[in-house]
C-alpha cells in the first residue's frame, strides 16, 4: 500500500498518537523539545549522508564506476575470485559512502560482472544487501555507529572497537550466504 519511507513516516505519526493520547508520556507542552532532540540526533546523520552522497557523485563523474567493472573483469574468469572482488569492493564502498548512493552506482557495474560468472540477479542483490549492512556499522562512515555514538553520547571510537566481535560474525554470514546460494535463493524458489 505504501513504500517503505512512507510507512517510516505513518509509524512517526502513529508512535506520536499512542505517545500524546493512549500512554501521555508526551504533553503537547513538551513536544517541542522532543522535536529538538530528535533534530539533534539527526542533523548528524544529515552531515554523513551529504558528504556520502557528494563522494558518490564526485565518483561517477570521474568515471570509477566503469574503470572499477573494466579492472575486476580483467584480473581473473575464475567466480570465485570474481566474487571476493565483488564483495571486497562493495565493503569498501559501504564504508565510505551511504547505501543509497551505493546501490545507484556499484548496481550498473557489478550486476553484468555477476550475472557472467553465473550469479543469479536475486542472489547478487542479497548479497549487495549484506555488504552494505556490514557497510554500515564499519569505521569511517559506518552511518549506524553514528546514530548510536549521537543517542548514547558514547564516543565514536569505542563503539567502533565494541563491534569488531559481531563484525566478524558478519563477515563470517556474508561468506555463507555469498558461497551457498541456496540459502538465498530457498525462498524465491519456492515463490518461482
Amino acid at each position: 500500500m505504501c513504500s517503505p519511507t512512507e510507512s517510516a513516516v505513518i509509524s512517526v505519526f502513529y508512535g506520536l498518537f499512542v505517545c500524546i493520547c493512549i500512554y501521555k508520556s508526551i504533553s503537547l507542552r513538551n513536544l517541542g523539545n522532543v522535536f529538538m532532540s530528535g533534530a539533534k540526533t539527526y542533523v548528524n546523520i544529515l552531515f554523513v549522508i551529504a558528504a556520502a552522497t557528494s563522494f558518490a557523485r564526485c565518483l561517477t563523474m570521474l568515471r570509477y564506476p566503469q574503470s572499477i567493472s573494466q579492472y575486476v573483469l580483467a584480473v581473473s574468469d575464475n567466480k570465485i575470485v570474481i566474487l571476493l572482488i565483488m564483495n571486497l569492493i562493495m565493503l569498501v564502498c559501504g564504508m565510505i559512502i551511504d547505501n543509497i548512493p551505493n546501490i545507484m552506482i556499484l548496481t550498473p557495474i557489478l550486476v553484468p560482472i555477476a550475472t557472467a560468472v553465473g550469479v543469479d540477479p536475486i542472489h547478487f542483490g542479497i548479497i549487495m544487501t549484506c555488504n552494505l549492512a556490514v557497510g554500515m556499522v564499519t569505521p569511517p562512515m559506518g552511518i549506524n555507529l553514528f546514530v548510536a555514538s549521537g543517542m548514547t553520547k558514547i564516543p565514536m571510537l569505542k563503539l567502533a572497537k565494541a563491534t569488531v566481535p559481531f563484525l566478524i560474525a558478519f563477515i563470517i554470514s556474508l561468506l555463507v550466504i555469498v558461497f551457498v546460494p541456496q540459502i538465498s535463493m530457498f525462498l524465491p524458489g519456492l515463490a518461482g
